[in-house]
């Protein structure tokens, strides 16, 4: 049965709308942008035209146009007697994907924050291929993961202080794939987890996926408020916390010494098992000194990381550090999800992890380049928006100065730049981070220039500006995209 979504709850997630423009095209396009960043979930039954007009304060005719509008587009199905259904067709669905096909050359999709693949990475392909006939002796299924990677992460890990058998390793697809089989190892029906306020939405989705209802921290300063988390627990049961201590995604904030010591007190106290996101740990800018692992505050901490940032998001390979008691249901729990992670990947990583540093570096290196040249860049065009400069991690995160963040996006669309709304990393609901936005500086230089440019234009429309500057030729343009 399709979810049906209540017209306050749908006035909720809409937030404030540009109202200079026909009310009816500003509001079809709010929902679409909900659509497209999974905030409204396809096969969701929308609130009647009546009761979303009532709930807005807006005439009947502007919600009867604003869902003509989207039938129009094929994002919605209506039916006598059933209602009108969030419908994604394949055509509308590749507008929110992460690739840009040949036919959108133009557009530039900051919509996720993951690097290119940083200079020496294919030399670490050619070696593993070396290796290859040895793993082909092999059936390839590996569960917990290829023997030799395992050692060299419990190394890794022994070697920064955080003793760790090679027994303690689960290879994964990746650190979202981590998550989901925590998730899925750890969580029950109904069962609460505790989350930042703000924080990395697909993760927060793979404990909802599971039946985990989420505990949101109220938003401050610091993502980890040990006050307010004290006292979440003391008002119910949770089985599991999840956190980013490290370069927090998205805010890029690190937890303190003090902060991990106290979270770990009251995680303990209450035994609440941290799920603890370290896959930006190694994305260290600045060489900033970092607290210890949080699981040096809590041997019960179960750690999740990826050699997708700090190498390339094409290398699908994440892992678990888990405590020994907890690593054969970790095991049984995939076995109902997959057989394990593609092997070769696993042997390319073996590589980098043994002669990778100059890789590694090389990535670091581009991506503090990216970083200075977008706040550079935003500086000089956009002097009204916030950015500060983070140590680590993969992208700004800007404070606007109105709560515009889904205006914002749904303008910037129209100028051919795909960005994600503040409001996605928010756990509450409602308009919540309407006054934030996530801007990666992962592409080149030329492209974030590009970006910025464009972003202006934006500004613009949604200030009421009558910016009108041309968009670069096309082969211009296919250049700094490629």
């Amino acid at each position: 049965m399709a979810p049906t979504i209540s017209a306050s709850r749908l006035a909720s997630l809409l937030g404030p709308f540009a109202t200079d423009g026909p009310a009816y095209r500003s509001l079809s396009e709010g929902i679409r942008l909900l659509v497209v960043d999974g905030r409204v979930a396809d096969g969701s039954r929308l609130p009647s035209e009546r009761e979303l007009a009532a709930a807005l304060g807006v005439s009947r005719t502007t919600t009867t146009r604003t869902y003509a509008e989207l039938r129009a587009s094929g994002l919605l199905r209506s039916r006598q007697g059933s209602g009108s259904v969030v419908h994604i067709p394949f055509a509308a669905s590749s507008a929110s994907t992460l690739i840009v096909t040949p036919d959108d050359a133009d557009t530039i999709a900051l919509t996720y924050s993951a690097p290119a693949g940083p200079a020496g990475l294919g030399r670490a392909f050619e070696s593993a291929v070396t290796k290859l006939p040895g793993l082909l002796a092999t059936t390839g299924y590996l569960p917990d993961g290829l023997p030799v990677l395992r050692e060299l992460l419990a190394q890794r890990y022994t070697d920064r202080g955080l003793p760790t058998d090679p027994e303690q390793i689960v290879v994964t697809n990746g650190a979202l794939g981590a998550v989901s089989l925590i998730a899925h190892t750890l969580m029950s029906p109904g069962q609460r987890v505790v989350v930042e306020g703000v924080s990395y939405p697909h993760a927060h989705e793979s404990f909802i996926s599971v039946g985990g209802r989420l505990s949101a921290l109220p938003i401050g300063e610091s993502p980890w408020d040990s006050v307010a988390l004290s006292s979440t627990l003391r008002g119910s049961r949770h089985r599991a916390a999840y956190l980013i201590p490290d370069f927090h995604n998205p805010t890029a904030a690190i937890m303190s010494d003090d902060e991990r010591g106290a979270w770990a007190h009251q995680l303990r106290r209450h035994d609440v098992v941290p799920v603890v996101d370290e896959s930006l740990r190694d994305v260290n800018l600045d060489g900033v000194d970092l607290p210890p692992s949080y699981a040096s505050y809590d041997s019960r901490a179960v750690l999740v990381d990826s050699a997708s940032k700090s190498f390339w998001g094409g290398l699908r390979v994440g892992w678990v550090r888990a405590p020994h008691d907890l690593v054969m249901p970790l095991v049984q729990a995939r076995m109902t999800l997959d057989l394990g992670t593609a092997a070769f990947e696993q042997l390319v990583l073996s590589e980098l992890l043994v002669h990778g540093s100059q890789t590694a570096e090389a990535g670091r290196a581009s991506l503090r380049a990216g970083r200075d040249h977008l706040l550079g860049e935003l500086a000089t065009a956009l002097p009204e928006i916030e950015a500060r400069r983070p140590a680590g991690g993969l992208s700004l995160w800007l404070t606007l100065p109105d709560r515009i963040s889904s205006q914002l996006t749904a303008a910037a669309s129209r100028h051919g730049l795909l960005l994600t709304p503040g409001p996605r990393f928010f756990a509450s609901a409602g308009a919540a981070g309407e006054r934030h936005l996530r801007l990666p500086y992962t592409q080149s230089e030329p492209t974030l220039s590009e970006a910025v440019r464009r972003l202006r234009l934006a500004y613009d429309d949604v200030r009421g500006g009558t910016s009108q500057a041309a968009a670069p030729p096309q082969s211009e343009t296919l250049e700094m995209i490629a």
